[in-house]
């Protein structure tokens, strides 16, 4: 037996048109504006997922629902390196959204990927998407209107961040490194990496770091 077509409205454009309206109408009025930063490869490692020369040039602004209502998710975890924050969040946006302010500038962009950063401007934090869910909600009168992404604080390595808004910039245009330990950001702020605080940034400025040569003996001459 068929589906009825007079009470099963999967198929209906109209409505499906209207939840679309009404969930980014919700978001736009209750989310915050976020910054959409793609990463830009050059040498990925097909094996592991990895490229050491990426970068971040290009921002894009987009709403996005905090899910996250109760503060960050994930927890800190003390190494022989310092201070790990493992600060996760959860965000919503709308597909519609997505494709008007980001696919509509780069094609190639289809959807949010894993690896690209989120700017979340209420802790000046970056976060780095983990995994993009894609059928949540499951199929509202029969298509699918957003995004749901988790994030993880971005740790820095040595990428090139060049985007046109300075205050994702800032922290990451110079850097001091520690032998043994982890890049500094030399105008950090608080928690944009892992194992950052006050006295690393001041202790470090006696010392030098060689990219070309990480693992060479310390010298704070």
């Amino acid at each position: 037996m068929a589906t009825n077509p007079y009470i099963n409205l999967t198929t209906r454009a109209p409505e499906q048109n209207l939840v679309e309206d009404i969930t980014v109408e919700i978001i736009q009025g209750m989310g915050q504006d976020c910054l959409y930063i793609p990463r830009k490869y050059f040498n990925i490692d097909k094996l592991f997922g990895e490229d050491p020369a990426s970068s971040f040039e290009k921002i894009y602004t987009l709403e996005m629902y905090i899910l996250s209502f109760r503060g960050f998710e994930g927890t800190d975890v003390v190494t022989q390196f310092g201070i790990e924050i493992k600060d996760k969040i959860n965000l919503i946006f709308a597909r519609k959204r997505f494709r008007e302010q980001v696919t509509n500038y780069d094609n190639a962009i289809t959807r949010p990927r894993e690896g690209d950063l989120i700017y979340f401007p209420l802790s000046k934090s970056l976060f780095e998407i983990n995994f993009v869910e894609h059928e949540n909600p499951l199929y509202p009168l029969g298509k699918l209107y957003s995004y749901q992404i988790t994030a993880e604080l971005f740790t820095y390595s040595y990428e090139k961040i060049a985007t046109p808004n300075t205050n994702v910039n800032t922290p990451y245009t110079s850097t001091r490194g520690l032998c043994g330990g982890t890049v500094i950001p030399r105008n950090n702020i608080l928690g944009t990496t892992a194992g950052i605080n006050d006295i690393l940034g001041t202790t470090a400025s006696g010392y030098t770091f060689d990219t070309n040569d990480p693992f060479e003996v310390c010298d704070n001459t």
